[in-house]
């Protein structure tokens, strides 16, 4: 019995682990889902106050994620990323996107960018 519950919780904790997303995919995983809810407010406190979001802006950016089903992953990557950016790939349902945030010195984000990546 105590053999099976070390088992359970040794899977459990693997599949925790497993599941984290590091800080900035954390902070692209919010940007995203405000986008595609069509509402920053609740990343509203991420972002540099010196940038400049339109409610056109975002309203369109949210026509063109939500159009594409649920968002399954966001994974940091490194290759093809400018100095000082985090790049992404990101899953959907129905397509894979690029995405790339930059912070400035205070940590805030000051850039967010998403394009839709080439088919392969």
């Amino acid at each position: 019995m105590k053999r099976a519950l070390a088992i359970a919780l040794a899977l459990l904790a693997c599949l925790t682990a497993c599941s984290f997303e590091n800080k900035n995919e954390r902070e692209a995983d919010k940007m995203t889902h405000a986008v595609m809810n069509n509402d920053l407010g609740p990343v509203r406190d991420d972002i540099a106050p010196t940038v400049q979001i339109s409610r056109v802006q975002v309203a369109r950016w949210a026509d063109e994620l939500s159009t594409q089903g649920k968002l399954v992953s966001i994974k940091e990557v490194t290759e093809g990323c400018k100095p000082e950016w985090h790049c992404f790939d990101v899953k959907f349902e129905k397509a894979t996107y690029h995405e790339s945030l930059r912070y400035d010195e205070k940590g805030k984000v000051a850039d967010w960018d998403f394009h839709l990546a080439p088919s392969t």
